[in-house]
């Protein structure tokens, strides 16, 4: 195995003192002992996030790195700028790994020669008390042009930070984390990396994602108001046809008018703003008057939704 491989694992953390410890202690167990090095960044949490991660910083592969609150964006790109490793993985706070997960990733890193940008897995889903209720086996991607359309359609591919790593040559490429979004910056990062660069699935599970209550306090409108701007973002980065596998014109309209429809029946929520721009291109590549309808019903119920 090349020598130069090194995992940096980012940790954000904003009060999360009642499961910081655990996350710490799945990397501190990994059976790959030597290649690693653990970064947290303490977002200004106001709870005893900082007294429990104390102890840990004994340990020379954990680092600690705190700043004032400015949102897990900016977290994750100030322990990126003190990483060390070629490779960055993420696990977030109420997450923990799996014993041999840097082992796997290394192993994966030799094995594809590195030739992928993103890698990511399957994972386990467990409650609060840590008991798993679900395996999830995510989806692995698509060939181009297909590709782009998991990462428009919401629920289609759900890459989670805790199940993936990067190049961090990939990152450099593309600026890290958006910080302004307060939330889905995940798929936005995710999204410019896989337009430039190839990504793969391991067929591994890497980790637990823990459900919890304090989950709910993430704001659905806020999560809905960011999902528009990055799908808005993506559609305007590329002509329409770039998304599709056909020439036919009246069949790039259907398959436009169909990811419009797809928009609005979408959970947790729908996502109108898209709906409406994709029934605009539906139309411009085919005069239908169901779809200027459905336009038309779109743009008289879009809300007034403004989110910093």
């Amino acid at each position: 195995m090349d020598a130069k491989n090194m995992i940096s694992i980012i940790m954000p953390v904003y009060n999360g003192d009642r499961y910081i410890g655990q996350a710490i202690e799945s990397c501190l167990r990994q059976s790959e002992r030597e290649r690693w090095e653990l970064i947290i960044v303490n977002d200004g949490s106001t709870d005893d996030t900082a007294r429990v991660i104390e102890p840990y910083l004994k340990d020379k592969r954990v680092k600690l790195v705190s700043q004032d609150n400015k949102g897990v964006s900016a977290a994750r790109n100030r322990a990126i700028a003190h990483s060390r490793g070629n490779y960055i993985a993420f696990l977030d706070a109420d997450d923990y790994y799996l014993p041999h997960t840097i082992k796997n990733y290394l192993e994966a890193i030799e094995r594809t020669k590195g030739s992928f940008a993103l890698y990511y897995c399957n994972y386990l889903r467990v409650n609060e008390e840590g008991k798993i209720n679900a395996a999830m086996r995510v989806k692995p991607p698509m060939q181009r042009p297909e590709l782009h359309l998991q990462f428009l359609l919401p629920k289609l591919l759900p890459l989670l930070p805790s199940t993936t790593f990067i190049d961090k040559k990939a990152l450099a490429t593309t600026g890290g984390f958006d910080e302004q979004y307060t939330t889905c910056e995940d798929i936005h990062l995710f999204t410019r990396i896989a337009e430039k660069f190839d990504i793969a699935k391991l067929d591994f599970f890497n980790c637990c994602r823990r459900m919890h209550d304090l989950q709910a306090t993430k704001r659905l409108d806020a999560i809905l108001f960011w999902r528009e701007q990055h799908n808005l973002e993506y559609l305007k980065r590329h002509d329409f046809c770039f998304f599709c596998t056909t020439h036919d014109r009246k069949k790039q309209a259907r398959i436009a008018e169909h990811l419009g429809d797809l928009m609005l029946e979408s959970k947790p929520g729908a996502l109108p703003k898209t709906a409406a721009y994709l029934y605009q291109q539906s139309l411009l590549l085919n005069s239908s008057n169901t779809v200027q309808a459905k336009l038309e019903h779109v743009q008289a119920n879009l809300p007034e939704v403004s989110y910093p």
